[in-house]
């Protein structure tokens, strides 16, 4: 019941907190998603654990998400379970763990036989790329597998694009699509005629879908210009246009050169609000892997900030009045926007 609870505060603050965190929201075809069957989310892994949060924040559905099994720690487990993280173990993990996946299955079975949602980013591992990279199997097997065992049920699996316009600053556009759906069961012949074409076929199927799902569908030689079209000029275009306008490279603005004066302007107003920022600079100093900075900047805004501005308001109220500590606190807020806009404008590269 606790674990519940949790969950749906969770849930619908992170659907808060994608709105605060972009600059812009672009939501397509999430009249895609069925009502009252099971479906498994597809999605390319731009980021860290924020694609997560944002697909299971928006998710219409109680959403579980499969996720590699080295992050389970025991003092983290309880929270994992409550967030509906199911563990998934892999041979890098050693041979004697991969018993463990019989216990995944069932839960992933019991999730979706229960009409529920299932987050799977099918690349198999992160990355800043726009483009999608290379599937896994694992995802199609897993589709196949659970249709197998649950007939009566439609299962359905709907591609996801993550368009990040930057995938560390906030305040930047994302473009969040949900493509057409793909039935399981259309695959299920093949599959049970021959497991491997089956899952091959599948496998094709759900990459053809995400293709279509993201700005970039696929690496060029012409990639590097493609990429840099994706910018903040040109955050006013709907996603079918600029994406046709990527390709093409026709009708869009580049980024331009680095603004010096705006960048320096930006980082100087951080001093009103020098505590989290400090505490992020610190965090992010220790991780080398840059794909985790964007999510890093998402757990801050969900959980040090608001707690940094009621310290401000509580010591500014103490000092002053009441009215002076919300004048100060909303002050700190805006100093804290104007800041990542000006840093945003400040046309900072991928």
């Amino acid at each position: 019941m606790v674990k519940r609870l949790v969950y749906q505060v969770v849930r619908y603050y992170c659907r808060f907190v994608v709105r605060i965190f972009f600059g812009k929201v672009e939501i397509i075809g999430k009249e895609n998603i069925p009502k009252d069957q099971p479906v498994i989310y597809s999605s390319n892994h731009q980021n860290a654990f924020m694609d997560a949060l944002i697909i299971g924040g928006l998710s219409p559905k109680t959403t579980y998400s499969v996720t590699r099994s080295d992050v389970f720690k025991k003092k983290y487990e309880w929270f994992m379970d409550a967030f509906n993280m199911i563990p998934i173990y892999r041979i890098r993990d050693g041979f004697s763990q991969l018993a463990k996946n019989e216990e995944t299955f069932r839960r992933i079975n019991r999730c979706l036989s229960q009409g529920h949602a299932l987050t799977i980013f099918s690349e198999g591992n992160h990355g800043n790329d726009f483009f999608l990279r290379s599937l896994s199997k694992g995802s199609s097997r897993m589709a196949l597998e659970a249709q197998e065992k649950m007939d009566h049920l439609d299962l359905q699996i709907i591609p996801i694009g993550l368009n990040y316009f930057h995938h560390q600053r906030p305040l930047h556009k994302i473009s969040i699509v949900y493509g057409r759906p793909i039935f399981v069961k259309d695959f299920i012949p093949l599959y049970f005629e021959q497991k491997a074409k089956g899952v091959n076929q599948m496998k094709e199927a759900i990459e053809r879908g995400m293709r279509a799902c993201l700005l970039i569908p696929q690496e060029s030689s012409a990639y590097l210009e493609e990429r840099d079209r994706i910018n903040h000029h040109n955050e006013s275009h709907p996603f079918e246009q600029l994406r046709k306008g990527i390709s093409l490279g026709e009708g869009l603005k580049s980024l331009g050169k680095p603004n010096k004066i705006l960048y320096g302007v930006g980082k100087c107003l951080g001093i009103f609000n020098f505590g989290p920022l400090w505490l992020l600079q610190s965090i992010l100093s220790g991780i080398k892997d840059i794909v985790f900075y964007g999510s890093i900047k998402w757990a801050l805004t969900m959980f040090i900030f608001p707690i940094w501005f009621l310290v401000v308001l509580g010591i500014s109220s103490l000092l002053f009045d009441i009215q002076v500590g919300l004048i100060i606190t909303l002050l700190s807020i805006l100093m804290l926007y104007l800041r990542q806009y000006l840093i945003k404008w400040s046309n900072l590269s991928h």
